[in-house]
């Protein structure tokens, strides 16, 4: 049918579009986030792309229903607005039969939530634990950075670097650190890093310096002037990252649903999935505007909307982790509840009549 083809690919156009403003303003937050902690020296300079990616593929799954939502208001609201919805309910075409096809267009986009929630996500969440490990106990001289003290995991060594040339070398360098009682400061003009090609050791060559040596509180200091001094960087042994429930694999997750936990996490997955399909209900519902109203009437209510059946959510995984809620139960009734509210308002409007009308009677003597 031609009035269906029209709306799949005006609603499919408009929720890519959506989608893809959403993805560039979350990606430009988690960057600028991401860049405040690399300047900090929390984490290296070189992975912030690469937590920015797996970042970004985690709220894929989040991004996708609220998209799809805000793309079939906006389709049918401007079919409104220039009353082809008029003219198609002239024909005989209502506000109904707009269901089958906006249905069909959400098993296209539900696939796709569906695929993020339970496999790209928890994919994501795995590889950002396992860099977030990998960067805490990194104590190489990668992991130093120019203007900030740093502390060397496992080597008790605070670290200050004035600066790094483009060709690794460093400038202006400051090492304390605390060993079996003993306080020891270095201090270099210059350095190097260097691995040795026997041991495979990391090193850094300290040039030009001066090392304070003794016990804090005591008067006798050794002091020590070198032209260069190898100081060793001890590695860390890497252990495995935790594994949230977040990033849990679907196939594991189904085995251990008796732990409360881990029953939150698969509800809050497969609701992302059915949100998809109960906010689209919403936004048939909400499409409605006319001349008189202002374009963004609909909109703010529908957000309205998006707020508190997302907040009603995570209300109700919070309480089943917290064994408040039945764990049969899960998250079933935030959607059915506002499946039927969706559906009672679906009803009102397909018979031209208010959202909110009273029963008859109400309000009279």
């Amino acid at each position: 049918m031609i009035i269906n083809r029209a709306f799949y690919r005006e609603a499919a156009m408009t929720t890519l579009a959506i989608g893809l403003v959403l993805l560039v303003v979350m990606v430009l937050m988690s960057l600028s986030f991401l860049l405040g902690r690399a300047v900090r020296g929390d984490q290296s300079r070189t992975v912030v792309f690469i937590l920015l990616g797996f970042q970004t593929l985690s709220k894929l799954d989040v991004l996708l229903p609220l998209a799809f939502y805000l793309g079939i208001l906006l389709t049918l609201s401007r079919w409104y607005r220039d009353s082809e919805m008029t003219v198609l309910a002239a024909c005989g075409v209502g506000l109904m039969h707009f269901m089958r096809p906006v249905m069909v267009l959400g098993l296209v986009f539900g696939a796709l939530a569906l695929a993020g929630a339970f496999y790209f996500t928890p994919f994501a969440t795995r590889q950002i634990e396992n860099i977030k490990l990998v960067i805490s106990q990194r104590s190489e001289p990668a992991a130093i950075f120019p203007g900030v003290f740093l502390e060397l995991p496992g080597t008790g060594r605070i670290v200050y670097v004035e600066k790094i040339e483009e060709n690794g070398n460093l400038q202006g360098i400051f090492v304390s650190s605390l060993e079996e009682g003993r306080q020891g400061v270095l201090v270099a003009k210059s350095g190097y890093p260097y691995t040795d090609p026997k041991t495979g050791d990391k090193f850094i060559a300290l040039q030009g310096g001066t090392l304070y040596e003794g016990e804090p509180g005591e008067a006798g200091y050794r002091i020590l002037e070198y032209s260069v001094y190898s100081l060793r960087i001890v590695p860390k042994k890497i252990g495995e990252a935790p594994v949230p429930a977040a990033g849990l694999p679907t196939l594991k997750l189904l085995t251990q649903l008796a732990d409360r936990n881990i029953n939150a996490e698969f509800h809050w997955r497969l609701g992302k999935t059915i949100a998809l399909f109960v906010l689209a209900l919403y936004a048939v519902v909400l499409a409605y505007t006319d001349v008189r109203r202002g374009r963004m009437s609909n909109l703010f209510v529908a957000i309205v909307v998006y707020f508190i059946y997302s907040n009603l959510l995570g209300i109700g995984e919070s309480m089943l982790q917290n064994g408040r809620m039945p764990a049969a139960v899960g998250l079933w009734w935030v959607h059915i509840g506002m499946a039927l509210v969706a559906l009672y308002f679906l009803r009102q409007r397909a018979h031209d009549r208010s959202l909110l009308s009273l029963p008859a009677g109400v309000g009279r003597r």
